[in-house]
């Protein structure tokens, strides 16, 4: 039997696990309910002083006259006056004056804190599902970012994720508040004349009709429009990230067109979103217009014919603006929540997604890693990007423990995807990789990646001070411990002349500092990280000599007494290694140290000699 579909909301909440982080706020969501409800209540409450009032001045006679029919407004305050002088009267309406101002006080009070409470919950929620988008996203496998676009993400993460304020405040104030407000009202209605309440019936099924159709047909343009605005923030991004290769390559007009017509689209969409918002308040006030003018020729009639008292119908007026009021709650929350779930769908996307099919996850029995100190085996090794194009080809090799080696070739041979298959962003589709005899597809990611320190060719660095990059890489490190970690890395002199030394902040990606100095303070971090296992990716690409010489000294330091891996197409950089694998088109063709390699003729040798020249 299939399974019925869940309402769409309810589906979208539970898949955001909406309902667990309110469990998280039970007290902040009983303070809200409280409040709204109560609200509710005086709601329903308000008229009636009103009506007592009215009545029993309508009822009294000043001078033989009705207080309905008195000439100006003189003659009615000296009637009103006159009323007074009896003395039930007076107290009727001493006591529904004094009555009114409890419940307007009590309203007060109850609107502070609902919107005190309601913004609180809001924001602990908000607080919460971005925590968890966000733990989801940075630890996703590697393929996941292979496609994801960063700025898209970016948005998802603060833009989207906060519409979830605005449909926790549709769902408690209209659940909690609107709904009940315009049951009470109807209810009370029917049960005080129930031709009135037929008025008022009439015309709450038609807005709530016009609610539903074209609030689906805004959500469409906004979902398409939240779309088109993720690209942007993606372009926006990467603009402003490679602002340099920007200016050298002119592209800033394409660049400029492709904004403008993304942009273009954008305000489309949301003009025609606008479009069917702006009809939809129009058919609410429309379908409220035509129910008061019923309501007052009806009430006008009951009057003249004097089946209903002045009071009454004051009531009756007064029942519908509040029955209204929740009315166009009910409407505009239904206008937001077109944007809102359109936006709330982009934060599904990513939750709902498989890491399975994106690159190597924990397995439910991981254990931790032992310390890694064996050799790194890797038997019949074959894995893609593609599975359909393999990077590498039934690679297998050995590296004993404490020794250094290199994985050398051109671009596109496969040396770099070692390192991901060590570091298991991704596991290989045939064979295994194995430290100390073991498959670490056995170990928990986190212990297996602590024992591997990292110096990548682009030296990533954080919007933090010296001290504080470094120190990412054992956050417990002291001073002293930090300092010597960039002192073997050869940074110490560099950081020392620094108006600010350790504590220099640095800018986004290193603003203000040379290739050579953002890599000698990832080897620093590096040393602090003190692994067993160093895994280098081309570390001195684009380098000049000099800065070269000091960062090959650096690296010769930190491998001392470790396993060291180098991934370089720059020969000259690893001739004093242990060991030499060169790679071509996913295999190893040749192997050996660089003296036993110069001596066979082969590849290793024709790129050394087309480097040396």
């Amino acid at each position: 039997m299939r399974k019925p579909q869940s309402f769409p909301l309810i589906r979208l909440l539970r898949n955001l696990h909406f309902f667990q982080h309110l469990r998280a706020s039970w007290l902040l969501v009983f303070g809200v309910c409280l409040a709204l409800a109560g609200q509710s209540g005086l709601i329903l409450a308000l008229p009636w002083p009103f009506r007592q009032i009215v009545d029993h001045l309508v009822q009294q006679k000043a001078t033989g006259q009705d207080a309905t029919t008195a000439q100006g407004l003189g003659e009615f305050a000296r009637n009103a006056l006159h009323s007074l002088q009896t003395t039930q009267t007076a107290d009727i309406i001493l006591i529904s004056a004094a009555l009114l101002l409890f419940l307007y006080v009590s309203n007060a009070l109850l609107m502070y804190l609902q919107h005190y409470f309601l913004v609180r919950l809001g924001q602990s929620v908000v607080l919460s599902v971005r925590r968890e988008l966000f733990t989801r996203i940075i630890t996703m496998p590697a393929g996941f970012f292979a496609t994801a676009r960063s700025g898209d993400l970016t948005s998802r993460i603060t833009s989207d994720s906060a519409e979830i304020e605005t449909i926790l405040e549709a769902i408690v104030v209209v659940t909690v508040r609107s709904l009940p407000t315009i049951i009470g009202i109807l209810l009370v209605t029917f049960l005080t004349d129930w031709v009135f309440a037929l008025t008022f019936v009439l015309a709450v099924p038609l807005i709530f009709l016009a609610n539903t159709g074209l609030a689906q047909k805004a959500k469409k343009s906004i979902r398409q429009q939240r779309r088109i605005e993720g690209g942007i923030a993606s372009s926006v991004q990467e603009s402003i990230s490679h602002q340099k290769a920007v200016s050298a390559m002119c592209l800033e007009e394409g660049l400029v067109q492709e904004f403008a017509r993304s942009g273009q689209e954008s305000v489309a969409l949301a003009q025609r979103a606008g479009h069917y918002q702006g009809m939809l308040t129009s058919a609410v006030d429309l379908l409220i217009g035509l129910t008061t003018v019923l309501v007052i020729l009806v009430g006008a009639l009951r009057i003249l014919e004097g089946s209903l008292t002045v009071g009454q119908f004051m009531v009756f007026m007064a029942y519908l603006n509040s029955l209204f009021k929740p009315v166009r709650e009910v409407s505009k929350f239904a206008s937001r929540m077109s944007k809102s779930t359109a936006s709330l769908e982009r934060v599904e996307e990513i939750l709902q997604l498989d890491p399975r099919r994106m690159g190597a996850v924990e397995q439910p029995d991981s254990v931790p890693a032992p310390a890694l100190q064996g050799a790194i085996q890797l038997s019949g090794v074959t894995f893609g990007y593609d599975p359909e194009s393999p990077v590498l080809r039934d690679l297998s090799l050995v590296i004993p423990a404490g020794k250094t080696v290199a994985l050398a070739g051109g671009s596109g041979s496969g040396k770099s995807t070692i390192l991901q298959l060590l570091l298991r962003m991704y596991d290989p589709q045939n064979g295994s990789v194995r430290i100390g005899g073991q498959d670490i597809r056995r170990f928990t990611l986190e212990s297996l990646r602590s024992q591997m320190a990292t110096v990548l060719q682009d030296s990533f660095l954080f919007n933090l001070t010296i001290r504080e990059n470094i120190r990412l890489a054992r956050p417990d490190a002291s001073d002293e411990e930090v300092e010597r970690a960039a002192k073997a890395a050869e940074a110490h002199e560099f950081i020392f002349n620094l108006p600010l030394g350790y504590d220099t902040p640095l800018g986004e990606g290193g603003t203000g500092l040379s290739g050579g100095q953002k890599r000698r303070l990832a080897i620093a971090r590096a040393f602090l990280k003190d692994a067993p296992i160093v895994l280098l990716d081309e570390p001195t690409t684009g380098l000049d000599s000099a800065t070269e010489r000091d960062v090959i000294t650096a690296l010769k330091r930190l491998c001392s007494g470790r396993t060291g891996i180098i991934v370089t197409h720059q020969l000259s950089t690893v001739t004093d290694v242990d060991e030499i694998y060169f790679l071509q088109d996913g295999i190893i063709v040749e192997q050996g140290s660089h003296k036993e390699l110069l001596s066979r003729q082969g590849p290793y040798r024709s790129m050394w000699v087309s480097q040396a020249s």
